[in-house]
């Protein structure tokens, strides 16, 4: 996969995002710690309410059956995904979820590599734009998504579509907000 540090910071190796469906499911919180006579703050991270659901699941035993998931996509970590991936087990879910394309059968699959059906990766692709404005990066949407799509036709990994389309979307807002400051400074008074 080609070097794409904001798509990796901030969805692929981000512990808050899910990396089925790219939604922040986790929230910073700090809360004050007492330390001497200085404020000091204590960083930890907990569940998105809006974004988590706490149920039960299947597990070895009782304790661990209670678990917090993607109200989205439903995986309980952060770094599993329904499409996508060489575990067989959950091919199942995923194509019940609609994860995946119906002509995608496991048998038909040598490695059990997946492909993400077209609706769902347009989806994805909303969900990474979401999520990268919600942190803070500034983009041009439109690049994001034309690229992401024009390199999924062309039959590229979902990873590295999106993190191609990721930094050309970076370096489009960069270009037109240094367009614009330039302009701004040549109009005659």
């Amino acid at each position: 996969m080609p070097d794409t540090p904001a798509y990796h910071e901030h969805l692929l190796d981000a512990s808050d995002v899910c990396n089925s469906c790219h939604r922040v499911i986790r929230v910073e919180r700090q809360d004050p710690t007492r330390g001497g006579l200085s404020r000091e703050y204590e960083t930890h991270h907990e569940r998105h309410r809006e974004h988590t659901v706490v149920d039960y699941g299947p597990a070895d035993t009782v304790g661990e059956q209670q678990g917090t998931f993607c109200s989205r996509c439903g995986t309980e970590s952060p770094w599993d995904r329904y499409w996508d991936d060489h575990r067989t087990d959950s091919h199942e879910v995923a194509t019940a979820l609609g994860w995946l394309d119906d002509v995608d059968e496991p048998a038909a699959t040598a490695c059990q590599v997946r492909e993400i059906s077209t609706a769902k990766f347009r989806e994805l692709v909303q969900a990474t734009i979401r999520t990268l404005e919600h942190k803070g990066v500034t983009l041009d949407r439109q690049t994001l998504a034309r690229e992401a799509l024009r390199r999924r036709r062309d039959g590229e990994h979902v990873d590295d579509c999106l993190g191609e389309a990721t930094e050309a979307a970076i370096t489009r807002a960069i270009t037109q907000a240094d367009a614009d400051h330039d302009g701004r400074r040549e109009v005659p008074a």
